[in-house]
């Protein structure tokens, strides 16, 4: 993010037109036990010159001419909506927000939330991190208030609805619970990685059914990622679904590239076809 701030701040001191597009990229790190999930995303920026004679069609749709500058591509990277200057700044936000967080800094993560929220109000992790704020103040109220503003304002609803389920499961309100999470179970949503989070959270609880669904959901997008048949087939084996654990496997080894992840994805397809 700080080297497309970085073009952006020369683009328009040059007088040119930047747009950014989000970029989905494969999760690099989980943190289960702070209950965080952090995410590697980052955006490529469009470079253009402004022609005011030009109906607006749309970025795509109106034939201009423009440069795509992206310094972090990956094989596993998906595209996603693009985003104006505003919904730019708040992903800027969102970062530094998340390293209050982890820091354990809730005062300084708070303010800079609230300053994010600002350029976009409808900025789904803006809003799902302000509830966590305020949940870990002791303020849960404030953050099922967030959660439902959330549902209701924001495209991306999966992260909103595993949090907001969490928050009831702690409370020990568990019918309210089990609907939000039939809200997830039947949600169809293209964010790709999201998915895949929640799907190992699902495995780590031991709730295996549902790991199962949020992880084909997942492989919908990037059906190519090899780690996720490999935790899909660790869910179907819970489930005594054995075959589907071995097709599964077979897919995780023939995606995979690195002689060690192949050797792992190997050795326990051997050790399933002797069951």
């Amino acid at each position: 993010m700080s080297l497309a701030l970085l073009t952006y701040a020369v683009a328009k001191h040059l007088g040119v037109k930047a747009v950014f597009q989000v970029m989905h990229t494969e999760p690099m790190l989980l943190e289960v036990t702070a209950n965080f999930a952090v995410t590697s995303d980052h955006v490529r920026t469009f470079l253009y010159e402004e022609d005011n004679d030009q109906p607006s069609k749309g970025f795509f749709l109106s034939g201009r001419s423009y440069l795509i500058l992206d310094y972090f591509p990956g094989r596993y990277d998906r595209t996603s909506k693009i985003i104006d200057e505003n919904q730019f700044v708040a992903m800027l936000y969102r970062n530094l927000a998340a390293d209050a967080l982890l820091n354990g800094d809730l005062d300084y993560a708070y303010s800079l939330l609230t300053s994010g929220i600002r350029y976009d109000k409808e900025y789904a992790p803006l809003i799902s991190m302000m509830a966590i704020v305020h949940r870990r103040k002791g303020d849960e109220s404030t953050a099922e208030t967030l959660y439902r503003y959330g549902l209701e304002v924001s495209d991306s609803k999966i992260t909103l609805l595993s949090n907001y389920h969490y928050l009831f499961s702690k409370q020990g309100k568990y019918e309210q619970a089990d609907r939000i999470k039939l809200r997830l179970l039947g949600l169809e949503d293209n964010s790709p990685y999201d998915w895949y989070l929640i799907g190992q959270d699902a495995i780590l609880e031991g709730d295996f059914k549902s790991a199962e669904i949020y992880l084909s959901k997942f492989l919908k997008n990037p059906p190519y990622y090899h780690a996720a048949y490999f935790d899909l087939a660790r869910a179907q084996y819970a489930l005594g679904r054995n075959n589907s654990a071995k097709n599964s496997i077979k897919l995780a080894l023939e995606y995979a590239e690195m002689p060690k992840s192949q050797r792992q994805y190997k050795a326990k397809l051997n050790w399933l076809n002797q069951m």
